[in-house]
This record gives C-alpha cells, structure tokens and sequence, in this order.
C-alpha cells in the first residue's frame, strides 16, 4: 500500500472533512421549525441628548426539542418603510428547548429618518396605525450560525389619543 495514502495529514484532511459535513447536515434536521420573534414592549428611556433613548423587549420563542444558545444579535426597526432603529446585543440567554426569552436592548432613533417620516406624515392627521417591521439577525454559535427572524404589523394610536 502506499503510505502518502493515509499520511497524518491527509487523515486529518479527511477526518475534519467529514466532521463538516456531518455538522452541516445537522442544521437541516428533519421537523425543524424556525423560532419565531416578537415585540413584547416598547418604552422610551431618560435622555441626556437630543436623540431619544428606547428600551425594547423582544420574545424569542423556540418551538423546537433543542435549545436556542444567543451569542449576539444585530437588528433594526423600520416605521412605514423607514428605519428608524438599529442596534445590537451581546451575551444574551439561551432559549430553552420548548420554550421562550424574553431580551430588553437598548437603541436611539436616527434622528433624520425620523425626521422625514415626521414630515411625510404631518399631512395625515386622521390616520390611527402605522406599519412597523422588525428585524433581527441572531448569531446562535456553531457551523449554520445566523439566524434571521423577522415580524410586521400594525401599532395602532387610538387608545393613546384623548
């Protein structure tokens, strides 16, 4: 036999080769559902500066039989097509199996899209709801370890108008 065949090296080539490969084909498990994320609550914060300060909570809920480990996430929220938040966390928990996590993240607005949404929306008094998306991108460790989650819907004014 030859013996470059089975050299150290090329053992290990093939050895972490396969462990890729096995690792890669464990993310696409059968039944898997993707975890959903929803906006819990949204408060403004004291501010020593012009830009307003916002606390927002975010439950991650993980339909699955296997935890959701949380290292970090980026993410944004946009009002009728602007985005106006963006912000990101770090050394977040993890999501139990079957179950969901709260996360509180602090972000400041951008003032000039804010700005501009201000002004396309001077000119329509009798509106009561404006659409929002929210968008997060998860690090969740591991080989497949990005996770985009993303809801949209409506906030509606009516019960904060006297």
């Amino acid at each position: 036999m030859n013996k470059h065949l089975f050299s150290p090296r090329r053992r290990l080539f093939l050895l972490s080769a396969g462990a890729l490969l096995v690792s890669g084909c464990a993310g696409m498990r059968p039944g898997y559902e993707t975890p959903s994320l929803l906006l819990d609550s949204f408060r403004t914060l004291p501010s020593d500066s012009l830009s307003p300060r916002f606390l927002i909570g975010l439950r991650v809920v993980n339909p699955n039989p296997t935890p959701l480990p949380l290292r970090g996430m980026s993410y944004h929220v946009e009002l009728e097509g602007r985005r106006l938040i963006t912000g990101v966390a770090s050394d977040l928990k993890t999501v139990p199996a079957y179950g969901e996590q709260l996360i509180e993240v602090q972000a400041g607005i951008d003032l000039i899209n804010g700005l501009r949404l201000f002004n396309d929306l001077l000119g329509q008094t009798q509106r009561d709801t404006f659409r929002y998306t929210l968008k997060a991108r998860m690090d969740t460790g591991g080989l497949s370890r990005f996770l985009t989650l993303e809801e949209a819907g409506e906030i509606s004014l009516a019960g904060i108008r006297r």
